[in-house]
């Protein structure tokens, strides 16, 4: 028996195609039924190749030559630089705010330019191979305690130049 579907040869007392699983003979289908196999009806043993009735194919109907594959493609270059890993924002913010600290905001400046400083340096150790900066940071860091030091240093100095003046200044002659 052959499948009206596929047309693959089946077992005469068989209900669904070996190859499609297709109803062999519908109309004798009882119709309480299903109609998909089950697995003792449907075994992969019985799997044949499909039988395709087709007509021959004439010389001039064959189909023209592949064309020649197309040589490789070079290989692509890599970037100058990795998207995966990043500088860290507060990295940046605290050289700025280092540099800052000696031009624009001196004091401020400086005491935010730690912060950030040491706010990124925690990201950058807790995000290994994420985010990159450190180096910066750092640079933030030295240039904010620089000017403290010389705040205080300046702070100092002027309390005591003020003290030594108020002292001579305030005897009479």
């Amino acid at each position: 028996m052959f499948c009206p579907q596929c047309g693959a040869p089946n077992e005469e007392d068989g209900i669904f195609c070996g190859n499609c699983g297709a109803v062999l003979n519908p109309e004798e289908m009882p119709a309480g039924e299903p109609l998909v196999p089950t697995p003792e009806e449907f075994q992969p043993e019985q799997i044949s190749e499909p039988v395709l009735e087709s007509e021959p194919v004439l010389e001039e109907e064959k189909l023209p030559a592949a064309p020649p594959p197309l040589p490789p493609s070079p290989p692509r270059p890599r970037p100058a630089y990795s998207s995966a890993v990043q500088t860290s924002g507060m990295a940046i913010a605290s050289l700025v705010m280092g540099i800052g600290g000696w031009t624009i905001l001196p004091f401020i400046g400086s005491i935010l330019a730690i912060i950030f400083g040491y706010a990124a340096r925690k990201e950058i150790r807790q995000r290994p191979g994420e985010l990159t900066g450190e180096g910066l940071a750092v640079a933030g860091l030295v240039l904010g305690w620089l000017m403290v030091g010389v705040s205080v240093l300046a702070l100092c100095l002027g309390a005591l130049a003020l003290c030594f003046f108020s002292a001579f200044s305030s005897t009479s002659y």
